[in-house]
Protein backbone atom coordinates (compact mmCIF):
# COMPACT_ATOMS: atom_id res chain seq x y z
CA UNK A 1 0.00 0.00 0.00
CA UNK A 2 1.24 3.31 -0.96
CA UNK A 3 1.38 6.07 1.34
CA UNK A 4 -0.96 8.74 -0.49
CA UNK A 5 1.75 11.62 0.12
CA UNK A 6 3.77 9.84 -2.19
CA UNK A 7 3.55 11.26 -5.55
CA UNK A 8 3.40 9.19 -9.02
CA UNK A 9 6.89 11.40 -10.02
CA UNK A 10 8.68 10.47 -6.56
CA UNK A 11 7.53 6.77 -6.81
CA UNK A 12 9.02 6.41 -10.18
CA UNK A 13 12.56 8.05 -8.98
CA UNK A 14 12.66 5.23 -5.91
CA UNK A 15 10.93 2.43 -8.26
CA UNK A 16 14.37 0.74 -8.08
CA UNK A 17 15.17 1.57 -4.43
CA UNK A 18 11.47 0.21 -3.44
CA UNK A 19 11.40 -3.11 -5.05
CA UNK A 20 13.31 -6.45 -4.74
CA UNK A 21 14.89 -5.79 -8.43
CA UNK A 22 16.73 -2.91 -7.15
CA UNK A 23 20.27 -4.49 -7.84
CA UNK A 24 19.75 -5.84 -11.48
CA UNK A 25 22.53 -3.33 -12.08
CA UNK A 26 24.88 -0.82 -10.15
CA UNK A 27 27.06 2.15 -10.97
CA UNK A 28 30.35 -0.08 -11.88
CA UNK A 29 32.71 2.48 -11.88
CA UNK A 30 33.27 3.36 -8.39
CA UNK A 31 34.25 -0.40 -7.38
CA UNK A 32 36.31 -2.92 -9.40
CA UNK A 33 34.34 -5.69 -12.11
CA UNK A 34 34.28 -8.45 -9.57
CA UNK A 35 31.96 -6.54 -6.96
CA UNK A 36 29.70 -4.98 -9.55
CA UNK A 37 29.83 -8.53 -11.15
CA UNK A 38 28.61 -9.71 -7.69
CA UNK A 39 25.92 -7.43 -7.04
CA UNK A 40 24.25 -7.74 -10.63
CA UNK A 41 24.45 -11.75 -9.65
CA UNK A 42 22.26 -10.71 -6.67
CA UNK A 43 19.76 -8.88 -8.81
CA UNK A 44 19.57 -11.87 -11.25
CA UNK A 45 18.97 -14.32 -8.39
CA UNK A 46 16.44 -12.44 -6.74
CA UNK A 47 14.53 -12.22 -10.55
CA UNK A 48 14.88 -16.05 -10.74
CA UNK A 49 13.03 -15.75 -6.86
CA UNK A 50 10.14 -13.84 -8.17
CA UNK A 51 10.00 -15.43 -11.65
CA UNK A 52 9.68 -19.21 -9.73
CA UNK A 53 6.98 -17.25 -7.48
CA UNK A 54 5.05 -16.08 -10.40
CA UNK A 55 5.38 -19.57 -12.47
CA UNK A 56 3.78 -21.37 -9.15
CA UNK A 57 1.58 -20.74 -6.55
CA UNK A 58 1.40 -17.64 -4.48
CA UNK A 59 3.83 -17.47 -1.84
CA UNK A 60 6.22 -15.05 0.06
CA UNK A 61 9.37 -14.64 -1.15
CA UNK A 62 12.45 -15.87 0.96
CA UNK A 63 15.97 -14.73 1.19
CA UNK A 64 17.89 -15.92 3.98
CA UNK A 65 21.60 -16.56 4.93
CA UNK A 66 22.62 -19.40 2.94
CA UNK A 67 21.02 -17.22 -0.53
CA UNK A 68 23.19 -14.23 0.82
CA UNK A 69 26.54 -15.84 1.36
CA UNK A 70 26.52 -16.66 -2.14
CA UNK A 71 27.08 -12.78 -3.20
CA UNK A 72 30.27 -11.48 -1.24
CA UNK A 73 29.86 -7.63 -1.50
CA UNK A 74 28.33 -5.86 1.70
CA UNK A 75 24.35 -5.36 1.16
CA UNK A 76 21.83 -3.37 3.13
CA UNK A 77 17.90 -4.34 3.20
CA UNK A 78 15.65 -1.12 3.42
CA UNK A 79 12.40 -0.31 4.79
CA UNK A 80 10.40 2.47 3.96
CA UNK A 81 8.16 2.19 7.42
CA UNK A 82 5.32 4.65 6.31
CA UNK A 83 4.81 2.58 3.08
CA UNK A 84 6.24 -0.82 3.88
CA UNK A 85 8.65 -0.99 0.54
CA UNK A 86 11.55 -3.41 1.10
CA UNK A 87 14.56 -2.63 -1.48
CA UNK A 88 18.18 -3.52 -1.08
CA UNK A 89 21.13 -1.83 -2.21
CA UNK A 90 24.91 -2.55 -2.98
CA UNK A 91 27.98 -1.28 -1.55
CA UNK A 92 29.70 0.68 -4.16
CA UNK A 93 32.11 3.43 -2.03
CA UNK A 94 33.72 3.52 1.16
CA UNK A 95 35.91 6.71 1.85
CA UNK A 96 37.44 9.60 4.28
CA UNK A 97 37.23 13.07 4.44
CA UNK A 98 38.24 15.78 6.71
CA UNK A 99 35.80 14.96 9.14
CA UNK A 100 35.91 11.67 11.78
CA UNK A 101 34.40 8.90 10.64
CA UNK A 102 34.23 6.64 7.52
CA UNK A 103 31.35 7.69 4.50
CA UNK A 104 29.97 4.38 2.59
CA UNK A 105 27.66 4.73 -0.14
CA UNK A 106 24.82 2.40 -1.79
CA UNK A 107 22.94 2.44 -4.78
CA UNK A 108 20.17 0.65 -6.67
CA UNK A 109 19.95 0.24 -10.13
CA UNK A 110 18.50 3.98 -10.76
CA UNK A 111 21.28 5.67 -8.94
CA UNK A 112 19.01 6.08 -6.12
CA UNK A 113 21.59 5.80 -3.37
CA UNK A 114 22.15 6.21 0.81
CA UNK A 115 24.95 7.97 2.23
CA UNK A 116 26.34 7.04 6.10
CA UNK A 117 29.10 7.96 7.72
CA UNK A 118 30.17 5.65 11.09
CA UNK A 119 26.37 4.44 10.17
CA UNK A 120 24.72 7.04 10.39
CA UNK A 121 22.75 8.33 7.44
CA UNK A 122 23.72 11.68 5.67
CA UNK A 123 21.98 12.01 2.38
CA UNK A 124 20.00 10.80 0.06
CA UNK A 125 19.15 10.68 -3.21
CA UNK A 126 16.30 9.37 -5.79
CA UNK A 127 13.88 9.55 -2.81
CA UNK A 128 10.80 12.21 -1.75
CA UNK A 129 12.61 15.34 -0.36
CA UNK A 130 16.09 14.13 -0.49
CA UNK A 131 18.21 14.45 2.35
CA UNK A 132 21.10 16.72 0.98
CA UNK A 133 23.35 16.39 3.83
CA UNK A 134 23.29 15.90 7.81
CA UNK A 135 26.29 16.33 10.17
CA UNK A 136 26.04 14.01 12.98
CA UNK A 137 27.48 12.91 16.10
CA UNK A 138 30.79 10.28 15.10
CA UNK A 139 33.42 9.83 16.61
CA UNK A 140 36.80 7.78 15.21
CA UNK A 141 36.45 4.25 15.70
CA UNK A 142 32.74 4.72 16.90
CA UNK A 143 30.15 2.83 15.31
CA UNK A 144 26.43 5.03 15.75
CA UNK A 145 26.46 8.55 17.36
CA UNK A 146 29.16 9.16 19.78
CA UNK A 147 27.27 11.78 21.94
CA UNK A 148 24.11 14.09 21.94
CA UNK A 149 24.17 17.79 21.28
CA UNK A 150 23.02 19.46 17.99
CA UNK A 151 21.99 18.16 14.30
CA UNK A 152 21.33 19.89 11.56
CA UNK A 153 19.37 18.32 8.62
CA UNK A 154 19.66 19.59 4.85
CA UNK A 155 16.79 19.02 2.99
CA UNK A 156 15.00 19.58 -0.38
CA UNK A 157 11.50 20.14 0.04
CA UNK A 158 8.67 19.92 -2.50
CA UNK A 159 9.47 23.30 -4.10
CA UNK A 160 12.74 22.19 -4.80
CA UNK A 161 14.14 24.87 -2.33
CA UNK A 162 16.81 23.96 0.52
CA UNK A 163 15.43 23.98 4.04
CA UNK A 164 17.26 23.14 7.56
CA UNK A 165 16.09 21.72 10.40
CA UNK A 166 18.27 21.91 13.09
CA UNK A 167 18.08 19.92 16.31
CA UNK A 168 18.99 19.51 19.89
CA UNK A 169 19.50 15.96 20.09
CA UNK A 170 20.09 13.54 23.29
CA UNK A 171 21.31 9.99 23.60
CA UNK A 172 20.28 7.12 25.89
CA UNK A 173 21.76 3.61 26.17
CA UNK A 174 18.89 1.04 26.17
CA UNK A 175 21.52 -1.52 26.98
CA UNK A 176 22.67 -4.89 25.94
CA UNK A 177 20.61 -6.61 23.27
CA UNK A 178 21.08 -9.70 21.10
CA UNK A 179 19.51 -9.01 17.56
CA UNK A 180 19.37 -11.96 14.56
CA UNK A 181 19.53 -10.97 10.93
CA UNK A 182 18.75 -13.69 8.74
CA UNK A 183 19.86 -16.39 10.92
CA UNK A 184 22.84 -14.66 12.09
CA UNK A 185 23.09 -13.47 15.96
CA UNK A 186 24.84 -10.37 16.95
CA UNK A 187 26.04 -8.66 20.41
CA UNK A 188 24.84 -4.92 20.34
CA UNK A 189 24.10 -2.13 22.37
CA UNK A 190 20.86 -0.58 21.56
CA UNK A 191 21.40 3.68 21.71
CA UNK A 192 18.39 5.58 21.13
CA UNK A 193 18.79 9.26 20.00
CA UNK A 194 15.69 12.30 20.58
CA UNK A 195 15.96 14.87 18.84
CA UNK A 196 13.54 18.35 19.10
CA UNK A 197 14.02 21.99 17.44
CA UNK A 198 11.98 23.67 14.66
CA UNK A 199 12.41 24.20 10.76
CA UNK A 200 12.82 27.37 9.18
CA UNK A 201 8.99 27.77 9.20
CA UNK A 202 8.99 27.45 12.67
CA UNK A 203 6.88 24.14 12.65
CA UNK A 204 8.44 22.06 15.93
CA UNK A 205 10.34 18.05 14.57
CA UNK A 206 10.25 15.25 16.86
CA UNK A 207 13.07 12.21 15.67
CA UNK A 208 13.88 9.54 17.41
CA UNK A 209 16.23 7.53 15.99
CA UNK A 210 17.44 4.26 17.02
CA UNK A 211 21.01 2.17 16.66
CA UNK A 212 21.86 -1.46 17.40
CA UNK A 213 25.67 -1.35 17.38
CA UNK A 214 28.38 -3.45 17.85
CA UNK A 215 31.12 -2.38 19.76
CA UNK A 216 33.12 -5.14 18.79
CA UNK A 217 33.28 -4.69 15.26
CA UNK A 218 32.92 -1.13 15.29
CA UNK A 219 29.17 -1.48 13.13
CA UNK A 220 25.27 -0.67 13.33
CA UNK A 221 23.85 -3.91 12.32
CA UNK A 222 20.20 -2.39 12.23
CA UNK A 223 18.83 1.36 12.91
CA UNK A 224 15.87 3.14 12.26
CA UNK A 225 16.72 6.43 11.31
CA UNK A 226 14.72 9.85 9.63
CA UNK A 227 15.35 10.70 6.19
CA UNK A 228 13.41 13.99 6.63
CA UNK A 229 9.62 14.65 6.35
CA UNK A 230 8.35 13.72 3.12
CA UNK A 231 9.88 9.99 2.94
CA UNK A 232 10.02 9.53 7.07
CA UNK A 233 11.77 6.69 8.97
CA UNK A 234 13.70 3.71 6.97
CA UNK A 235 14.30 0.76 8.67
CA UNK A 236 17.54 -0.41 7.94
CA UNK A 237 19.58 -3.93 8.32
CA UNK A 238 23.50 -4.42 7.21
CA UNK A 239 22.98 -8.18 5.58
CA UNK A 240 26.97 -8.42 5.22
CA UNK A 241 28.92 -11.25 5.37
Amino acid sequence: MIHPALSRTALHLRAALMTLLALSTLASCTKGPEEASGAIELGRSIRALIQERRAGPAAPLQINRAFLEQFPQPHLEVIVEQSDLTGYLGLVLARQDDLPGEITTWSAADNSALAFRNGMLIATRGLPGNLISASVPVQEGTAGPAHGGQRRYYLRSGNNQEQVVTLACKITDLGPQQLEIYDRIYRTRHLQEHCEGRGEAGRKTVVLNDYWVDSQNKKVWKSRQWAGPEIGYLRIRDLSN
